[in-house]
């Protein structure tokens, strides 16, 4: 992305009070750059013809590329100022700052007093990194220090951080390396498939229950409880995930954001929690969350632009849609599919690739479930043609299906014939939906070699075959939104998903 771009992208992040702060304290000397500022923030999209345009009219020969890194630079120095006294990291940083700027002139005296409340503050938020370095900056002091006892003090007292700091950590890099092992393992394989896969999870499962007992530290707790987060998931333990879960967010009171959790971590945790809340099925719950979270004043001091906001946004968005699928609400699911399609186009920056891949599949869940299989093709061609390859690599197998039960429903019959004569289709076993993937390949093979009469014989034959791996403990979780069992029901029953389905 080109400087220009960032640039535009870095203005638009920014709240009111952050954009007021910059033209206050900008310097009246520098008013071009003011000018480029407030253009930038009429533009929706970028525009570098009105930006030189406005150059020329300043009489401005300094090429565009150079007064726009510069006037980054000066965004960036704002938005710090401003958020110095909102985040102990930043007005330790800053605090840090100007000392070094007092010292290189030889006025490090003036600077004690500033490194000292520095230093309370990374104790008190545990940041040992930034207390290291002002450890090394004190030895300004330590050098024309003549006093034995404060030399000795401040020797002491180095000695003691760097124990601590050594402790603590090795001990986060220990658990942090446990969520890296975890995030690997969801990557490949998702949820539990094998008693292997089983047994991997379970051996972090005691030892952090019982770490997490007597644990104090809120970034320690909130560590473990992400590694937890992991192992329910993985063994589909929907109960004690929501719980974990709320346990996790129950963490992201004030101080916890002032000294570890990014918005992305608040965002991320909301998200996680309404998505399990549908994996309970617990909707009324899932529906008081989403209405507590569009409170004015919910997100209060979590995010300082809006962006994280509107993702959330998002999200509520798509798993209310999702909801009213699982429920089998279908009517009401499609007549929402245009204004969260509106939604994203006016939103798509802000869009998760793997939650606009969620919201796909489920326009074409809904379409497939209500006999519109035009739109369904049409769906599915957008999700092939514009997202890229390796973030449908969990789908492969499914989609490969999906074009056979697509064109089943649209009777074109000959279409099926001539894929299957003509292309192996390769499915791959590593990958989800390999036994769901192979059930219906194999369906749709033996259907092309017998006639129309013995095909009731077929279904029900594979329906009983596809009931088996629906409780399988590693299949299971590919049934939650689609019941793949239904499929054959409405071949059998000759009406579509959707008709099966009392809330149709």
């Amino acid at each position: 992305m080109k400087k220009g771009q960032q640039l535009h992208e870095l203005i638009h992040s920014m709240s009111k009070s952050e954009k007021r702060y910059f033209k206050v304290n900008s310097n009246k000397e520098c008013s071009i750059y003011e000018r480029l500022f407030d253009l930038i923030c009429t533009q929706s999209t970028y525009d570098s013809g009105a930006l030189r345009q406005c150059l020329e009219q300043e009489k401005i020969k300094s090429p565009l590329t150079r007064i726009q890194h510069h006037l980054y630079q000066l965004v960036l120095a704002s938005l710090a100022a401003f958020q110095k006294n909102k985040h102990p990291r930043y007005a330790v940083l800053h605090a840090i700052q100007q000392y070094i700027m007092l010292r290189d002139r030889g006025l490090h005296h003036q600077g004690r007093q500033l490194l000292q409340k520095a230093l309370k503050i990374a104790q008190q938020y545990n940041y040992y990194g930034l207390m290291l370095e002002i450890y090394d900056l004190m030895e300004d002091w330590i050098t024309e220090e003549m006093n034995y006892n404060k030399v000795l003090g401040h020797k002491q007292q180095l000695q003691d951080s760097m124990v601590k700091h050594l402790a603590y950590t090795s001990h986060i890099a220990d658990l942090k390396e446990k969520i890296y092992e975890l995030r690997l393992f969801f990557l490949e394989h998702n949820f539990a498939r094998t008693a292997e896969h089983k047994a991997f999870l379970l051996q972090y499962l005691s030892p952090c229950e019982r770490e997490l007992k007597r644990e104090q530290n809120q970034l320690k707790r909130r560590l473990l409880l992400t590694i937890l987060v992991y192992v329910y998931y993985g063994l589909q333990d929907y109960k004690s995930l929501l719980l974990t879960e709320k346990r996790r967010l129950g963490l992201l009171d004030k101080d916890a954001f002032g000294a570890h959790i990014s918005p992305f971590l608040v965002y991320a945790y909301h998200r996680n929690l309404l998505w399990i809340l549908l994996r309970n099925k617990n909707y009324a719950a899932h529906q008081l969350l989403v209405q507590k979270m569009q409170e004015n004043d919910y997100w209060k001091g979590r995010f300082t632009s809006n962006f994280y906001a509107v993702k959330l946004e998002i999200a509520e968005k798509v798993t209310q849609l999702y909801a009213r699928v699982e429920q089998g609400h279908y009517r009401p699911a499609y007549h929402q599919i245009d204004q969260l399609w509106s939604f994203y186009h006016q939103t798509e920056k802000h869009w998760d690739t793997n939650l606009l891949v969620h919201a796909l599949i489920v326009f074409m869940n809904t379409t497939f479930c209500l006999g519109k299989y035009n739109e369904t093709i049409d769906w599915l061609q957008w999700l092939e043609r514009e997202i890229p390859p390796s973030d449908l690599l969990p789908y492969r197998n499914m989609g490969k299906i999906a074009h056979l039960l697509i064109h089943d429903g649209l009777g074109a019959s000959q279409y099926i014939r001539n894929v299957l004569e003509s292309t192996r289709i390769r499915l791959y076993r590593k990958h989800a939906f390999f036994e769901v993937a192979s059930l219906f390949l194999k369906f749709f093979k033996k259907k092309i070699n017998r006639s129309v009469v013995v095909e009731e014989a077929l279904l029900l034959e594979y329906k009983k075959k596809m009931e088996k791996v629906a409780v399988q403990e590693g299949q299971k979780g590919f049934f939650i939104l689609f019941n793949f069992v239904d499929w054959f029901d409405s071949k059998l029953q000759d009406c579509t998903i959707a008709a099966l389905n009392r809330n149709f």
